[in-house]
């Protein structure tokens, strides 16, 4: 029988990417895991929320990033500037703020000796001060991380200078998406599941198409464009500096779920939240190194998703998944965008499965690479952009 031969456009339009099989070994190798803390995650510029989540001075929430053993306080000031810190008194080290997210009384307190800081991170307080010699409150305040925001997306970077501004990281990301109107939609739904996986094994299994009608067959169906009736297809890749995007059509001929159908009939919107950025129905950006961020197409309203894979150990990392909708204007399309949410939240369930699935194979060590088709581009781009930060010394 002789092979069909296809157009393979996207390594037509990247041949720099290369056609040739990936490693397995960043996936699972321990010491891999171990350079990827400071070669990656004290380096560049990792989303911790949004500024949605802190929406008035004080308010506050707090971040463990573990692959880094850092704890990091992010607060709205008085002056209504977001900021992060360490979440460590410099007094003696002590964990400062224990609640996960809340409001500050005015002043953050240390548990251990009464330490007070300031939402700006000023060292306000110190119980018993006469007895410390030569006491500069002035240098003792928390100590402050790299903290930018994009279009209301809260950056940190640990690194003591960063090599480039969070603007130049996200450089075609950000030209793409500037003005998309992320503020008018609020978060609905988080989801965290705990996987036995790598963080990088999570985010490869979400970064194509190519899985959808055998793994979601009875979950997303033929929802979107399929080759021949068979094979999703992307509709466009764009490559930058250290992300990617892909995107794809929704099949006009899909065949519709009942509750669908429901759905569509109760759904009379008048929210109407439109993203004039957005590529095609449904966009997937890979934000280096662990954020994915998917645009919508939705019937009342466009809506998006965040995923962060946030790493535990070689073999284990937390998914943490979004979702944010536009205001709900009547009964009928908050009960659309519930059903929206549990129909994601399905078809995710399977994904998480199967990532520990993979995981497990690829420890296995039955084979030392993977072999990956054209549609699969963007996850061999997103290993040699891993590879091309590792290599820094």
């Amino acid at each position: 029988m002789q092979t069909k031969m296809i157009d393979k456009q996207w390594s037509e339009k990247y041949p720099e990417v290369g056609k040739g099989p990936v490693s397995t070994e960043p996936n699972i190798s321990p010491e891999y895991f171990e350079l990827e803390r400071d070669r990656i995650f004290r380096r560049h510029w990792i989303n911790m929320g949004r500024v949605d989540e802190i929406p008035s001075a004080g308010k506050y929430f707090v971040r463990e990033l573990e692959i880094c053993k850092v704890s990091i306080l992010v607060v709205r000031g008085n002056d209504d500037k977001v900021r992060a810190f360490h979440n460590v008194c410099p007094h003696r080290g002590n964990t400062l703020v224990l609640d996960e997210r809340g409001q500050c009384p005015g002043r953050f307190g240390c548990g251990f000796h009464s330490w007070a800081f300031t939402p700006e991170g000023e060292l306000a307080h110190v119980p018993d001060e006469e007895n410390f010699f030569d006491l500069d409150k002035s240098k003792l305040g928390l100590t402050p991380i790299h903290c930018d925001v994009w279009e209301g997306f809260i950056f940190i970077n640990l690194a003591p200078e960063p090599a480039e501004t969070l603007r130049e990281f996200l450089g075609g990301v950000a030209t793409q998406l500037d003005g998309t109107p992320f503020s008018e939609m609020k978060l609905l739904k988080t989801y965290k599941v705990e996987e036995a996986a790598n963080w990088k094994t999570g985010l490869d299994a979400q970064n194509e198409l190519y899985h959808l009608p055998f793994q979601h067959r009875y979950t997303i169906g033929n929802a979107l464009v399929m080759k021949d009736n068979k094979f999703c297809r992307f509709s466009n890749v764009n490559l930058y500096n250290y992300h990617s995007v892909w995107s794809c059509e929704y099949n006009p001929n899909a065949t519709q779920l009942p509750t669908e159908a429901v759905m569509q009939r109760v759904d009379n919107a008048l929210t109407d939240v439109r993203v004039k950025q957005r590529i095609s129905d449904f966009d997937w950006y890979l934000i280096f190194p662990n954020m994915a961020l998917l645009l919508f197409n939705g019937v009342s309203g466009d809506f998006f998703m965040t995923y962060n894979f946030w790493p535990i150990a070689v073999d284990k990392c937390v998914w943490e998944m979004r979702y944010h909708f536009p205001p709900a204007e009547n009964v009928g399309q908050r009960l659309a965008q519930e059903w929206t949410i549990g129909r994601l939240r399905d078809t995710l369930m399977e994904d998480a499965f199967q990532h520990e699935k993979i995981q497990k194979g690829l420890a296995a060590r039955a084979r030392p690479d993977m072999v990956m088709q054209d549609e699969e581009i963007t996850i061999r781009y997103f290993h040699e952009v891993i590879e091309r930060e590792m290599a820094r010394a």
